[in-house]
């Protein structure tokens, strides 16, 4: 188990990782959602919707172990995604999801700066969402 400063602290880490477990499931929805969608559109595409979903699959996992190590115990919250049926606004979404992880992620740096073990799996995580969003900007330039 993590050792906080404070229960005030441990509470403010167990909501955001929270958030960070909800978002990945989101995303890995969204993602799955996208690949089936994109699969008669453009097979590369679809593929690494596919891949990007298998990626935040294990976030969810990363943040859900960390919250149970924190002594929480993971709840869940509804996913809106997107259901858009054509490429570009598939990746517009897409990117916005990502874009909005990696700012959550960074912010979250900074104030989990006294636990390593949760800023090493952030950290992770936060260099897959740049290879995803990276990615599907690459792709939607291309379009």
């Amino acid at each position: 188990m993590i050792r906080f400063k404070d229960e005030q602290e441990r509470q403010r880490i167990l909501t955001a990782l929270e958030l960070n477990m909800n978002d990945e499931f989101r995303a890995t929805l969204q993602y799955i959602c996208h690949r089936i969608s994109a699969r008669g559109l453009d097979e590369v595409i679809a593929d690494s919707f596919k891949s990007a979903g298998l990626d935040e699959m294990s976030h969810i996992l990363f943040f859900s172990d960390l919250i149970t190590k924190c002594g929480g115990v993971p709840h869940f919250s509804e996913w809106n995604i997107d259901r858009s049926t054509d490429l570009a606004t598939m990746l517009a979404k897409d990117i916005e999801l990502e874009q909005a992880a990696r700012a959550r992620y960074t912010e979250q740096l900074k104030f989990m700066a006294d636990y390593p073990e949760l800023c090493t799996v952030i950290q992770s995580v936060l260099q897959d969402e740049q290879d995803h969003e990276e990615t599907f900007h690459a792709y939607l330039a291309n379009l």
